[in-house]
């Protein structure tokens, strides 16, 4: 998605959801969420409209009120759920815009999900995977986002599943897996889960023809 300016904005205002103003320009000057931004050049300061709290200007990156001098505003661009400029990684948390440590960011890649990956190894919402360290076989897993593999192990939610046979893992719908000889639920593993016969909603008690009783993971 382009950057946009304020100043070409009617009002010369960004107004999001529940009519929240996060951005205004007012005689010269920028504010967040009606907070003067002190440093900021009104001329230039422009945003991506998805990012309500992200903005630059030409001097300076911002993440709401935070000038962030340690990026380089001319190539910072998003790259998916991750956002890049000519040295460094970084991934938005709640509060802050976060350099990624040894992230690389010639070779990074953003995989959908949350799941990202560069030649050293694979990332999880701005976390390194450190059981992933093939980040060039990563892949997400497009019918369900929680989900990525790479050539040895399956993840979810950026950990591993334990004692995963990979080459035979499929998804089976609602959240659960299985590779043939285990069932999981997301990145656990069932216990005492027949595998020939089991199928979602066999794990509840008292599950069978004519209940209706589901556990708290099957329902």
């Amino acid at each position: 998605m382009p950057w946009q300016k304020v100043s070409e904005l009617p009002d010369q205002r960004f107004v999001g959801p529940y009519g929240i103003e996060f951005w205004r320009i007012q005689e010269g000057q920028v504010f967040h969420q009606g907070r003067l931004l002190r440093k900021a050049d009104a001329a230039s300061f422009e945003f991506i409209p998805a990012h309500y709290f992200i903005g630059r200007d030409a001097h300076a990156v911002y993440h709401a009120w935070t000038r962030q001098t340690s990026i380089d505003q001319d190539s910072f661009r998003q790259c998916g759920a991750y956002w890049l400029d000519n040295h460094a990684v970084y991934f938005e948390h709640e509060t802050s815009l976060r350099a990624m440590a040894e992230a690389d960011c010639t070779t990074f890649r953003d995989l959908g999900g949350g799941y990202g990956a560069d030649d050293h190894g694979g990332w999880y919402c701005g976390r390194r995977m450190k059981h992933c360290q093939r980040g060039e076989l990563l892949q997400g897993m497009p019918q369900d986002p929680l989900y990525a593999v790479d050539d040895s192990s399956v993840y979810c939610d950026g950990k591993p599943l334990p004692g995963v046979d990979h080459a035979r893992w499929r998804l089976l719908g609602g959240r659960f897996s299985g590779d043939g000889g285990r069932v999981y639920y997301l990145e656990r593993k069932l216990p005492r889960v027949d595998v020939a016969s089991w199928r979602r909603g066999a794990c509840c008690r008292g599950a069978g023809r004519g209940t209706t009783n589901t556990c708290s993971i099957c329902s």
